[in-house]
């Protein structure tokens, strides 16, 4: 990311020196880019206030001679690089008056030496019929770095009128060189039904270093926008994206944007053959960590192939137990644990048990959040088998927030336990509740449509902890269950607790 944003930066740089190849400052691009920007406007305040005293005077004559003579002296005595440094000292009025008087090509050479931040107020009272001449002279010139200057110095009826002559990567040039990364998603408000043709000239020119720049810089709204467009053009655009961004090691500009594009966006996005590469899964999640960006990589894992979430998992398995667990706290905080849920279902059951075993994970307010994102996006096959980690002292907490769900969301939970291999953490808690939450769950069980499907997840390997639990509340389960039961251990081999479940 901040790569692209110097590399930008070397640009302008290069400009303002009069190197005629970028390039050359390429070594700069090591740097942070705010630090090459403030060199930059340094270098330009001291080649601007070295003719200060100039300026004011050649100012304060514009004011007395006539127009036609101040635009001839203007064009043929000072040059367009005096006169963009006197720009800002003449009354707004009467530098628009004098630049009427100015042939296209000499403003649009004036401009090239304008500072934006000395021309601010002068910018936004220039009139439309002035400025579109002068832009189609920059655009013949190919000089989208002069026009990225003036995005958002000039109003929106200007911009509109001057996007209209560009071509969509023109649109895509000119944003990478803007000067204020600000105005990038006024830009896009203003062009909105082209940004589908700006991201496909970023494929079809080789242009996403400039189409990444441009993804990373707008705001929230406009990354769901922009990144939902690129999912839905074609699968040889993405792949191009996914390849541009991974040799630029550009991860930290696009995951804000893959964190706020639809499920929909994001499936495509995750079945390209780029993303099944360990090599681009391990650096995404370890600039997602690097640069705080945890919670925008949970969108994009909760779309994964089991095969890459397992290979996630793992990687994340692999960090301290301290990390681990301020990665379980942001989740938490932020109410993502739909998105935590199946990484930890992905763990192998040693790391599960560790990620159970966390301070964070006995916390009561969590296991509440847990259960209560289970209970609304029916998340149970990846809850229970998190849920039987946890210590015995998290689970009887557990209990009193099922006790807490609806009769539907009991019904769902029994039934996800069922058809997996959890059961036996679901009577664990059912048993650990109080009389009133046991026969409420109970009751459920024994009306349940698919009866025997739960019976049949009781088995040889179900431990004698549940069976001797379900002995100790014989006296509490409905008698057709019971009976029900006591025929399932007996057919398991275990005649004694069908005995017990028996006694009368």
């Amino acid at each position: 990311m901040t790569t692209l944003l110097a590399r930008a930066e070397t640009i302008k740089l290069a400009r303002l020196l009069e190197l005629s190849d970028p390039t050359a400052l390429e070594f700069l691009t090591a740097l942070p880019p705010e630090a090459i920007r403030v060199f930059r406007e340094r270098a330009t305040d001291l080649l601007f206030d070295g003719e200060a005293a100039r300026m004011k005077r050649i100012a304060a004559a514009a004011r007395i001679v006539p127009t036609a003579i101040g635009a001839k002296a203007a064009e043929h005595a000072f040059g367009p690089l005096l006169c963009a440094a006197v720009a800002g000292s003449v009354e707004i009025a009467r530098a628009v008056e004098i630049a009427r008087a100015l042939p296209p090509k000499f403003l649009a050479e004036a401009a090239t030496q304008l500072d934006p931040r000395r021309t601010a107020a002068l910018l936004a009272e220039v009139p439309q019929q002035l400025v579109v001449p002068v832009a189609r002279e920059l655009l013949s010139r190919g000089d989208h770095l002069t026009m990225g200057r003036f995005v958002g110095a000039v109003p929106d009826e200007i911009m509109l009128a001057v996007a209209a002559m560009m071509d969509d990567a023109d649109l895509l040039r000119i944003g990478f060189v803007m000067e204020n990364k600000d105005s990038v998603d006024r830009l896009i408000g203003l062009v909105e039904d082209r940004l589908a043709g700006v991201i496909r000239a970023a494929a079809e020119q080789e242009m996403w270093a400039e189409g990444i720049d441009l993804l990373g810089g707008v705001g929230a709204e406009n990354r769901a926008r922009l990144g939902d467009l690129a999912a839905g053009l074609d699968g040889e655009l993405l792949d191009g994206l996914i390849a541009a961004v991974h040799e630029l090691d550009a991860w930290a500009m696009l995951l804000p944007v893959t964190g706020a594009m639809s499920e929909e966006s994001l499936r495509a996005f995750v079945v390209r053959p780029a993303m099944r590469d360990e090599a681009v899964l391990a650096r995404i999640l370890t600039v997602a960590l690097d640069h705080d960006l945890w919670l925008e990589l949970l969108p994009l894992a909760r779309q994964l192939a089991p095969e890459q979430l397992g290979f996630l998992a793992g990687l994340v398995a692999e960090k301290s137990d301290d990390e681990l667990g301020e990665l379980v706290r942001q989740a938490d905080s932020a109410g993502r644990w739909a998105a935590m849920l199946p990484i930890a279902l992905a763990m192998t059951a040693a790391d599960r048990r560790r990620m159970a075993a966390l301070p964070v994970m006995a916390e009561p307010a969590v296991l509440r959040r847990i259960i209560e994102t289970t209970a609304e996006h029916e998340l149970w096959p990846e809850a229970l088998p998190l849920v039987d980690a946890l210590p015995e002292t998290a689970k009887t907490r557990l209990a009193t927030h099922i006790a807490e769900l609806t009769r539907e969301q009991l019904l769902a939970a029994v039934h996800a336990a069922a058809r997996g291999e959890t059961v036996d953490t679901l009577v664990e808690i059912a048993l650990a509740q109080d009389a009133a939450g046991r026969a409420r769950i109970l009751e459920l069980v024994d009306g349940m449509d698919g009866l025997d499907e739960f019976l049949a997840a009781l088995s040889t390997d179900t431990p004698d902890s549940v069976w001797h639990g379900l002995i100790e509340v014989r006296a509490e389960i409905p008698g057709n269950l019971l009976a029900a039961i006591a025929d399932r251990a007996a057919s398991c081999g275990r005649t004694e607790v069908a005995d017990r479940l028996r006694v009368e």
